[in-house]
C-alpha cells in the first residue's frame, strides 16, 4: 500500500467539510456518508495526486457529479426541495467557494445561466439575503454527525487492490491458455497432415488449382548503418518518425560543456503547432580522466568525447511570428547530472551520467505552459532542478525524486529583476544563487565592460575591466562555472572570429585565458573542474 501514502491523512482531514457538502445536498446523513465515501474512491484511483491537483478539490467535483447522477432528498428543508442542479449551484458555490465560472465550466452551461439559478435560490430561501443563507449552510454542515470514514475507506482501497490482482491475473492466463490451445491445434493439424488422415472424402472440386510460383527477385546486400552513426539533431530515421526518448549512457566522465547542433532549414510545407518542438539537438563535450572510461581513453590524463543528446529542444513554435530565446539544458557545477526539455517526451527531464538514474521534472506540457516561455535551472550543489512554466516554478530534488512547486515568495533575485535586466542590459546569465547577474554593457567612452548586478537592489555591484585583446572585440558573458566566477566570451568586432574565452573573477576582475572551447553559437558550460 505504499502508493497510497498520506491518503489515510487526507480522509481524516478532508471527510468532516465533504460529509458537511453531502448532507446540503441530500438532507440523510445517510446518503451524505456514501455520496463522501464514493467521492472519496473516486480520488483513491488517482492517488497519489500529481502536483498541480488538489485532492479536495478533485473529491469535492467527485462529489457532485455523483450528485447529478443520482440526486437524493431525503430532507423536508426549503433548501432540499430545490431541484438537484440548482441546488448544487448554491452549495457549490457559497457554502464551498466555487467560483460561477468553475461551475458552469463543470455543467456545461452559460455562466449567465449559473448566476441566474443562484439568485431565484437566494430569493426564495433567504428572501435575497445571500449572507443568512451562507451562514444557515454553514450551521447546517456543521452539525453533521460524522463517523470516522478512514477505516472503510483504507478497507475499500484493500479490496480493489486484491480484486485488481486477480483480474490482473486472470487477464495473462488466460491469453496464454488460448494461445497453448492454439497452438496444440495446430500441432494436431500438422500431425494429420502429416500421417495423411482427413475428416472426410475430398471431392477433386474442393482442390484448389496449383498456381505457378511467382518469380522471386534475388535481394542485394543488406544496408546496415555504420557503427556509432547518429541521426541529425530532431530528426528521426525515417519518414513521419518521431525523437525517441534518449537513453543516457553510464560513464565517469564529466560533462564539459554543451552546444546546439544545426537546426534545419524552415520553409515546410505544414508549420508546428504553437507547443510543438521545431528544433532539437544538442551535443555534449565530454572530459575524462581515463580511468573506468572507454578502452581508447585508458592511461590517458585528459581524454575527450563527444555524446549525441537528439532528445534535448532547441526551439520551440508559438503559432506566432515571435522569436523566443532558444531553449538550453542545465548542466550540474560537477558536470555529472543534465537537465533539458524532452522533444519525445514533452516534458522536462533529468539524467545522472554517473549512476543512470533519470527523473521527470514536470508533466506533460500544454501550449499554454510555454507561451510565454519556459526554462529549466540548477542549484549550485546539483541537486535541485527547477523548472519554469509561465508563472509556475517546480523544483525537483533529483536524491530523492521529491516534487514542489516554489512559492511565488521564493522566487530569485534574478528572476523578479528579469524585466529590469532585460530592458538595461538585453542579455545577461544569473549566478547559481540567483543573487547576482553578470552582463556586458559600454561604458559612457563606449568601451565595453563586465557589470556584475545585485538584483535585489538592483545596482551594479562591480564594474570589472575586460581582457586585453588583440584586435577590437565584442564580449558576452557565456556563464557562472562557480559563485564567484564568470566566464566571458570575447570576439572580433569585425568578422565575429573568436578570440578566446577568459574565466574573470566577480570581485577582483582577476581574468585567465580558457582553451578548448568553440567558437560560434552559445554554449551551455558544464563542470568547472574540467575548463
Amino acid at each position: 500500500m505504499r502508493r497510497y501514502i498520506g491518503y489515510r491523512e487526507f480522509v481524516q482531514r478532508d471527510q468532516r467539510s465533504l460529509v458537511g457538502t453531502a448532507l446540503l445536498l441530500t438532507g440523510s446523513h445517510d446518503q451524505a456518508i456514501r455520496l463522501a465515501l464514493r467521492s472519496f474512491h473516486t480520488v483513491a484511483q488517482t492517488w497519489p495526486p500529481p502536483l498541480w491537483e488538489n485532492p479536495t478539490t478533485h473529491a469535492q467535483i467527485a462529489l457532485y457529479r455523483r450528485f447529478l447522477q443520482r440526486p437524493g432528498s431525503a430532507g423536508s428543508t426549503a433548501l432540499v426541495r430545490l431541484p438537484p442542479r440548482q441546488r448544487l449551484l448554491v452549495v457549490a458555490c457559497l457554502h464551498d467557494g466555487r467560483t460561477r465560472a468553475e461551475m458552469a465550466g463543470l455543467l456545461g452551461v452559460p455562466e449567465k445561466t449559473v448566476e441566474e439559478e443562484i439568485s431565484d435560490a437566494v430569493k426564495t430561501l433567504t428572501k435575497g439575503d445571500e449572507s443568512r443563507l451562507v451562514t444557515r449552510m454553514a450551521n447546517a454542515a456543521g452539525e453533521a454527525s460524522v463517523p470516522d470514514l478512514t477505516e472503510r475507506s483504507m478497507r475499500t482501497l484493500r479490496r480493489r487492490r486484491t480484486r485488481g490482482v486477480l483480474l490482473g491475473a486472470a487477464a495473462v492466463l488466460v491469453p496464454v491458455g488460448l494461445i497453448a490451445g492454439f497452438a496444440l491445434v495446430q500441432q494436431g493439424e500438422v500431425l494429420n497432415s502429416a500421417l495423411g488422415e482427413r475428416s472426410g472424402p475430398r471431392s477433386p472440386q474442393a482442390a484448389p488449382a496449383q498456381e505457378p510460383a511467382a518469380a522471386v527477385s534475388t535481394p542485394g546486400p543488406a544496408v546496415t548503418p555504420a557503427p556509432g552513426a547518429t541521426s541529425g539533431p530532431g530528426t528521426a530515421s525515417g519518414p513521419g518518425a518521431t525523437p525517441k526518448p534518449w537513453q543516457a549512457p553510464r560513464t565517469s566522465a564529466v560533462i564539459r560543456y554543451a552546444m546546439p547542433e544545426r537546426c534545419p532549414d524552415g520553409g515546410g510545407d505544414t508549420p508546428p503547432r504553437a507547443g510543438e518542438v521545431s528544433c532539437a539537438g544538442w551535443t555534449l563535450k565530454l572530459v575524462s580522466d581515463g580511468r573506468g572510461g572507454s578502452a581508447e581513453c585508458e592511461g590517458r590524463d585528459r581524454c575527450e568525447s563527444t555524446l549525441s543528446l537528439p532528445d534535448a529542444a532547441q526551439r520551440l513554435a508559438h503559432g506566432d511570428d515571435r522569436e523566443l530565446p532558444r531553449l538550453a539544458p542545465a548542466i550540474s557545477p560537477d558536470g555529472h547530472r543534465v537537465a533539458y526539455l524532452s522533444a519525445a517526451e514533452r516534458r522536462y527531464v533529468a539524467h545522472d551520467l554517473e549512476s543512470g538514474v533519470k527523473r521527470y521534472l514536470s508533466p506533460v506540457l500544454a501550449p499554454e505552459d510555454t507561451e510565454d516561455g519556459t526554462l529549466v535551472s540548477v542549484s549550485s550543489d546539483g541537486r535541485r532542478f527547477t523548472v519554469t512554466l509561465g508563472d509556475r516554478r517546480l523544483q525537483t530534488d533529483f536524491t530523492t525524486g521529491a516534487l514542489t512547486s516554489v512559492p511565488a515568495g521564493q522566487v530569485p533575485a534574478t528572476e523578479k529583476a528579469a524585466d529590469w535586466l532585460r530592458e538595461k542590459y538585453g542579455t545577461w546569465k544569473d549566478s547559481p544563487s540567483g543573487k547576482y547577474a553578470a552582463a556586458v554593457t559600454p561604458d559612457k567612452g563606449g568601451r565595453e565592460s563586465l557589470h556584475v548586478v545585485d538584483a535585489g537592489s538592483r545596482r551594479v555591484f562591480k564594474r570589472l575591466s575586460l581582457p586585453e585583446v588583440e584586435r577590437p572585440a565584442r564580449a558576452e558573458v557565456v556563464g557562472w562555472p562557480g559563485t564567484r566566477e564568470v566566464v566571458v566570451k570575447m570576439s572580433a568586432a569585425s568578422g565575429g572570429g573568436l578570440l578566446g574565452y577568459f574565466r574573470m573573477d566577480a570581485v577582483t576582475g582577476r581574468a585567465r585565458p580558457v582553451g578548448g572551447l568553440p567558437g560560434g553559437d552559445p554554449i551551455v558550460l558544464g563542470a568547472a573542474t574540467a575548463l
